[in-house]
Formats: C-alpha cells, sequence, structure tokens
C-alpha cells in the first residue's frame, strides 16, 4: 500500500488507455492510477441508459454511482425518485446509484468518470497478514476479495481473520 509519506507521480494518457470499449452509442477509454480510475466516456446523441445498457446488466435502473466531469455536450439523469436533472460543460458531479441518464441534443457528451480506489493501483487490493496480495478490478467483486483473503489466511495458515479485520486493511 501506498503510505501517506511516498511521493509518487504516475502519469498516463487517455488517448493511450489500460482499456478501451466501443459499443453502439458510447466509447470508453480508461486508465488506471494510484488510488483513482478514470474514464473518458464519449456518448453519442441518441445513447440512454435504459436502452443502451439496462439490455445487458438487467436491472431496472443504473446501480453505479458516478463521480464525474462534463468536458462538452449535455446529459440528463433521472432519479429512481424522480428528480431529474442536466450537466453541461464544466459540472461537476455526483449522481448515486439509482437513476437513468441520457444524452440532450445533437451533441456528443464527453465526460470524465472518476472511481477512486483506496490506495491500490486499480480496483481493490487486500493482503494475508502473510503479505500474499489478492486484487480485484472492480466495485461488484469486493465481497469475492473479503472471501479470498479469510479463506486462504485459514487453509494456509489456520487464521481465523474476521471480515472487519480484512475490511480494515483492504480500505487503510
Amino acid at each position: 500500500m501506498l503510505e501517506a509519506t511516498e511521493l509518487i507521480v504516475a502519469v498516463k494518457n487517455i488517448e493511450m488507455p489500460d482499456e478501451r470499449h466501443v459499443f453502439e452509442h458510447a466509447s470508453l477509454h480508461v486508465v488506471n492510477l494510484p488510488g483513482v480510475t478514470i474514464a473518458r466516456t464519449v456518448y453519442q446523441p441518441g445513447w440512454k441508459w435504459s436502452t443502451d445498457v439496462k439490455p445487458v446488466v438487467g436491472t431496472e435502473a443504473c446501480q453505479v454511482a458516478h463521480t464525474g466531469y462534463i468536458i462538452s455536450g449535455r446529459l440528463h439523469a433521472r432519479m429512481d425518485d424522480g428528480r431529474e436533472y442536466d450537466f453541461g460543460p464544466g459540472d461537476a458531479h455526483v449522481v448515486s446509484a439509482g437513476h437513468d441518464a441520457w444524452v440532450e441534443g445533437d451533441e456528443p457528451c464527453v465526460a470524465l468518470d472518476l472511481s477512486f480506489t483506496g490506495r491500490a493501483l486499480a480496483g481493490h487490493v487486500g493482503r494475508c497478514p502473510c503479505g500474499v496480495e489478492f486484487r480485484v478490478a472492480s466495485d461488484d467483486q469486493f465481497g469475492q476479495l473479503v472471501a479470498a483473503i479469510r479463506e486462504h489466511a485459514h487453509s494456509s495458515h489456520g487464521h481465523e481473520l474476521t471480515t472487519q479485520q480484512v475490511l480494515a486493511e483492504v480500505m487503510a
């Protein structure tokens, strides 16, 4: 884990991302840096979460919270409780899980989405007290990370770690 006293510089160009994904109405470039994953998404006119993503993930609304910044274009979000919001160039935002969103107008919406990953290089990292490291790429695998560390500590060392002990290490 990175210590508070460590100096670090990490640079990656979004044009040479760690991951690229192209969909019918959107493209996504992702870079993983210490403590944060940054995704630049270009949503094309006509993109709508409930039309383009819902059929793939199978939930009624987006279940991901977003922290981001709109570079250009316009995005509209409707929360599950009916509240609606417009986002445009220069808008920094936090949107909780439980929403639908879509591009407003005929201009692509370019947005940055930030996923803070603690002190890990990407996703979440945890270690057994013996030093063996476990890593998962996304929040939806967090429970698997905790279970893997607990199982390793038990089967390899006879240690019974509680979920709270593992979480303290992972979230540190």
